[in-house]
C-alpha cells in the first residue's frame, strides 16, 4: 500500500534533517517544502513537491516548475490539494495545467479530489467530484487520485463515513476506467492510529495520504507498520 506524506509548512532544517533520518529506510512518499526537497536524497523514499507551477517556464517570479522539480529529483507533484483552493483561488482550469506540465516531464500526479462538509450534505449524486475529474486529461496513462473531505484535515478524533468514502472512491474509480487510464486511488483526511484499520478494510484503497498525523513519529510508525503489513 502506498504511504504518502504531505509536511505542509511544517519543520525546519533541524526538524527536517531528524525526519529524513526517521524515514530514511522506509518505503514512502515524502512532500517536504520546496527549501529542503534536495535534503531527501538517498533513502528508500520517493521524492515529490507539495505543488508545482502551471506555467511550464517564463517571468513568473515566485513559481516552480515542473522541469525544475524534475532535475532535483522529484518523481511526483501533488495537485489540487484543498488548501491550495481555499487560500490561493486555483480551480479545475489550472489543476488541468499543472497535470499537463507534471506528465510532460514524466513525473507522476498526485491529483486531489476534495469536498466540503457543505457538499457532503448536499451533493449526493457527486457532481462535484466529476467536475473535479474533468482535470485529468484523458490521454493520462498513469495518475494517483486523493480522496479528501476537507473538514475532517487535521482532526484528531475525526468521524469517517466509511460508506461514504467508499462511494466516493467507487466514483472515481469508474470515471478512471471508463477513460482506461490506469491509476492508484488514495485516501486523506482525518486519519489516525484509531481508523487506519477500518480504512485498509476499504479494499478500493490502493494508498494513504497523511498529513497531521505523519508529524508525530508515534503515529507515523504505527499507521506505517499497519499499511506495510
Amino acid at each position: 500500500m502506498i504511504l504518502v506524506l504531505n509536511l505542509k509548512t511544517n519543520l525546519y532544517k533541524e526538524g527536517i534533517l531528524k525526519y529524513e533520518h526517521m524515514i530514511h529506510d522506509k518505503e514512502v512518499i515524502i512532500l517536504p517544502q520546496y527549501p529542503y526537497l534536495l535534503l531527501f536524497r538517498n533513502g528508500k523514499y520517493q521524492l515529490g513537491s507539495q505543488d508545482v507551477s502551471k506555467f511550464k517556464e517564463g517571468s513568473y517570479t515566485g513559481e516552480v516548475c515542473a522541469e525544475a522539480l524534475k532535475h532535483i529529483g522529484c518523481k511526483y507533484a501533488m495537485i489540487g490539494h484543498p488548501e491550495r483552493k481555499e487560500h490561493f483561488n486555483e480551480d479545475v482550469k489550472d489543476f488541468r495545467m499543472k497535470i499537463q506540465n507534471t506528465l510532460d516531464n514524466d513525473m507522476i500526479p498526485i491529483y486531489n479530489v476534495s469536498e466540503t462538509l457543505e457538499e457532503y450534505n448536499t451533493d449526493n449524486e457527486l457532481k462535484n467530484i466529476e467536475l473535479q475529474l474533468e482535470a485529468i486529461p484523458d490521454y493520462v496513462n498513469y495518475i494517483m487520485v486523493s480522496y479528501e473531505p476537507s473538514w475532517l484535515m487535521g482532526e484528531k478524533d475525526a468521524q469517517i463515513d466509511y460508506e461514504h468514502v467508499n462511494k466516493v472512491l467507487m466514483k472515481i474509480k469508474e470515471w478512471l476506467m471508463e477513460r482506461n487510464i490506469n491509476h492508484s486511488i488514495l485516501y486523506g483526511g482525518g486519519i489516525n492510529t484509531s481508523n487506519i484499520d477500518d480504512l485498509k478494510e476499504l479494499k478500493i484503497i490502493d494508498g494513504i495520504l497523511m498529513c497531521t498525523s505523519a508529524l508525530d513519529e508515534e503515529t507515523f510508525n504505527y499507521i506505517y507498520n499497519k499499511v506495510k503489513e
